[in-house]
């Protein structure tokens, strides 16, 4: 008879570790239940939102397809009132004198803005146009003279006195528009070169200046053939007269208008050939003759000087 195999007795340290195996597979399993049980709560409450948004919107648009409709028959005439609009009246307000003003000025102040500035600009035209007083004779300075230039005031204070009131506003004035025509001017000063250049051009354009100054340096930028008249013709027994020049360098006339510095050598007078691309037939013969008369007046008072 063979041996029966001993039991070996159980280890109470295992069972212990069984039993707490145990206790934790079953704590995990309600635990993951749990949250089994709350996702599901929250997807059905998130399906009920999202459902309760969804009919929401629904009912809102199919409330504002109505009121649109509602809206149509009303501008058609087809009902005379609708439940689906509201039109609530708000209360009358009453604002008082300085409240209307001050609310008025608010929603009108870009046209206030607007209109004050071309009033403005009308009435500095207005007034430039009153004030203003135009010259009975212009002559035009073509020389790069600081010395002349210098004395613009006075030399128009002499003309003026040779002048008559040509335009009866019982004023008497003789202007001079100096131009500094030389290589340096006219070449080599940049901008101001344009400007110059645009001047003179501007100025033969016109019957302004009928009456002209000119020295040889700025004869040559001219073309004194084509722009003045012959003064040998005009004044066959005038000393002074040389071709289309009427020389006065040699002249008092430096001394005449204050200059303490004489005139550039072969600084001359002349009278310009009325253009046909310039002012009417008429203008520019009445030009003529007040540039003629001043020119007249200049002469008598010229003498020759060592």
């Amino acid at each position: 008879m063979q041996d029966e195999p001993k039991k070996i007795p159980e280890d109470p340290g295992e069972k212990h570790r069984t039993t707490e195996s145990s206790a934790l597979r079953n704590a995990w399993e309600i635990e993951a239940k749990a949250r089994r049980e709350a996702e599901l709560k929250e997807r059905e409450r998130q399906a009920a939102e999202a459902e309760a948004a969804y009919q929401a919107r629904e009912e809102y648009a199919k409330e504002l397809a109505e009121e649109k409709v509602d809206l149509i028959r009303l501008k058609q005439g087809v009902i005379s009132d609708s439940d689906k609009i509201f039109r609530g009246e708000e209360p009358e307000k009453h604002y008082t004198v300085w409240q209307k003003i001050g609310n008025w000025f608010y929603h009108a102040k870009w046209w206030l803005g607007i209109a004050t500035f071309i009033g403005l600009v009308a009435a500095f035209l207005i007034y430039d146009f009153v004030t203003r007083v135009d010259p009975d004779v212009r002559v035009l300075l073509l020389t790069d003279c600081p010395a002349l230039y210098a004395q613009t005031e006075q030399l128009n204070a002499w003309l003026s006195d040779k002048c008559i009131d040509y335009n009866g506003d019982k004023k008497v004035i003789a202007e001079t528009v100096y131009i500094p025509v030389s290589k340096e001017s006219m070449e080599n000063s940049g901008n101001y070169s344009a400007a110059y250049n645009s001047q003179l051009l501007v100025q033969f354009q016109t019957s302004t200046c009928m009456l002209v100054l000119v020295d040889p340096e700025a004869e040559k930028y001219l073309q004194p053939e084509d722009m003045f008249l012959d003064m040998t013709k005009i004044y066959p027994d005038c000393p002074y007269a040389e071709g289309r020049r009427l020389l006065i360098d040699g002249t008092n006339f430096a001394e005449l208008i204050g200059m303490t510095e004489p005139l550039h050598k072969g600084t001359y007078l002349t009278l310009r050939i009325p253009a046909e691309n310039m002012n009417t037939q008429e203008e520019n013969q009445e030009a003529y003759d007040r540039a003629k008369a001043l020119l007249d007046s200049i002469l008598e008072e010229l003498e020759p000087v060592s």
